[in-house]
Parts: structure tokens; sequence; C-alpha cells
């Protein structure tokens, strides 16, 4: 579905649907495409809400949201599971031209943390067949403390890359709501 057919599929949704969807990619229950998150919010600005849908609306944008699970929706006026998958996130990579150098070194220290374990690995099997099993298994712990602290940093530098795109799109969402 293209951004025009989706933009379409919205006008056929009822308030509570939007809501359910705005609330699923606010929270992070579903990684929702921020492009599709903020057709949502403006077909949802575009039509008239009663008190409590315009409070859970604002209560949504305020990231005071309640952990509820939903029943995947059966009419039209909902979205079903499929239009759910259409529009999240598939693909990590959102934005391949940004911190290009950051997700080389990410992907180089990941390496390198598989390596250790590897050699860690060659080096318990090489010393346990020259019957020095207990300096093998030595030496695969060891590899494993080194590079156990290589993937955390690995990933830490993938969460500080997602903290500054939602940071990102969450201002630039709040300075629509603005104007």
């Amino acid at each position: 579905m293209n951004k025009k057919e989706f933009i379409q599929s919205l006008k056929e949704k009822t308030v509570a649907a939007l809501l359910e969807l705005l609330k699923l990619g606010q929270s992070g229950k579903q990684k929702i495409d921020p492009d599709s998150l903020g057709a949502i919010i403006d077909e949802l600005y575009s039509r008239e809400l009663s008190e409590s849908q315009t409070k859970e609306f604002e209560n949504i944008l305020d990231f005071a949201v309640e952990n509820n699970s939903s029943e995947p929706a059966k009419t039209k006026g909902q979205f079903s599971k499929d239009e759910i998958d259409e529009i999240t996130v598939k693909n990590e990579n959102r934005e391949p031209g940004r911190y290009t150098e950051l997700k080389t070194v990410v992907g180089l220290i990941s390496l390198l943390g598989y390596i250790v374990i590897i050699f860690g690995i060659i080096a318990l099997i090489y010393l346990a067949s020259n019957k020095q099993a207990p300096l093998g298994i030595a030496a695969l712990i060891i590899s494993v403390v080194i590079a156990l602290p290589l993937l955390a940093y690995s990933n830490l530098i993938y969460v500080f890359i997602d903290i500054e795109y939602n940071t990102r799109k969450t201002s630039e969402a709040i300075k629509k709501i603005s104007k």
C-alpha cells in the first residue's frame, strides 16, 4: 500500500482504531514508520473528537500509555493485523544515510566480539586435545568475559541511535502539533 492509499484508508477507520494504532506505535509495542504515525496524527487532528477521545489522544502524545492488549480488528473501521504489519517498520536501517560510520563501527565491534568467542572455542578444543582441559575451559571463560562487553557496547550504540531517532521524530511531531 502506498502512502496515498494509506492516508485514504485512515479516513475509513474509527477514531478508536486510530488511537489504538497510535498507542501501539508510541508505546513501542509495534515499530511503526514515523511517517505513518504522522499521517495518523494528522487524521486525528482533522476529525471532531469527543472530550474523552481528545484526552486519550493527548495522553498518547504525552507518552502516558497504558499497557493494554487488544484483539485484532475485524471491521472496516478498525485496523486488521495485515494493515498493522504493513506499516510496521521491518528494516532496522530506517535511515541508511544517517550514522553510517557509527553503524560500521558497531559491526566491527560485534565482529571482534564473535571472533574472540571463536578463538576461545578453538583454544578449548586445542587445549582439551592436549589433555589440558581446565586450561581450555579457562580460555573459553576468559574469551566470553572479553566478548560480552564488546557485544553489549555495540548494542548500546544502537540504543543511542534509536534514542536520537525517536527524540527527533517526537520533536517533529510536537512542532506539527504546535502549529
